[in-house]
């Protein structure tokens, strides 16, 4: 295994390990807060209406997009200013296996938390088709914003500021994007805004494969193509040596 590797992997444990002893709280976040987006998400839901497999589409992108933003800009925080990035940066580690070690850590966050939501169709009565192209889509759902908060966490002034910023952005993205109804439900004027957010494509890619259909070819380019330029923004906009 190559250093960079080596250096990414150990980054990773480091994360995992920080959370060992609070790992009961440490799931309530990440496996309680989305069954209770879905919990939500079927109350509001009128009466005799089936929402079928959208709710569960909704569900997940929401969870996803929410747990990957606000957590993976607190590990960055926390490392931050509690300068343990300065431990690290001296060890020496460069800066793309640091960022792929807490990036990997929250990727496999919101492999479980896929999980746990998709876990819940039976119990709504849901039929969802499970596929293989659904990893592929979790984890381009999960990296599509991963870039804009390591920029906010790494460039934020303090890290309440920085926690604040990127509980906004998550949820902002979140709710402008069409992920429990089509797009076309949004007025004319919106749905150009809304076309720019990753969770947008992931919804409709998601809603498609959990239906049993074929993958939309243009909402997967367009969230790949997305995803690969927010991590480019996230590379080039981590702070690794601060004045």
């Amino acid at each position: 295994m190559s250093k960079a590797l080596s250096d990414a992997w150990v980054v990773f444990q480091i994360q995992a390990l920080r959370y060992r002893s609070w790992w009961p709280f440490y799931l309530i976040s990440i496996v309680l807060a989305p069954i209770g987006f879905l919990l939500f998400a079927k109350a509001m839901t009128p009466p005799g209406f089936d929402v079928g497999v959208r709710l569960m589409t909704g569900s997940l992108v929401f969870g996803l997009g929410i747990m990957t933003v606000n957590n993976l800009a607190q590990l960055l925080g926390q490392d931050r200013f509690t300068f343990q990035m300065k431990l690290i940066v001296t060890s020496p580690v460069h800066r793309l296996s640091y960022a792929g070690g807490v990036v990997a850590y929250s990727v496999a966050q919101a492999l479980v938390t896929a999980a746990v939501v998709l876990s819940f169709a039976p119990l709504f009565g849901i039929d969802v088709h499970l596929s293989l192209w659904l990893v592929p889509l979790i984890l381009l759902t999960t990296l599509s914003m991963t870039g804009i908060a390591v920029t906010i966490a790494t460039w934020a002034p303090t890290w309440e500021v920085g926690n604040m910023l990127a509980n906004v952005m998550g949820l902002l993205v979140t709710l402008l994007s069409p992920i429990y109804y089509p797009i076309e439900r949004l007025p004319e004027w919106l749905r150009w805004v809304a076309r720019l957010s990753p969770y947008t494509h992931s919804g409709q890619a998601l809603n498609d494969v959990l239906s049993g259909l074929a993958v939309p070819e243009r909402e997967l380019l367009l969230l790949a193509a997305i995803t690969l330029a927010g991590l480019a923004i996230g590379v080039a906009g981590l702070r690794w040596r601060e004045a």
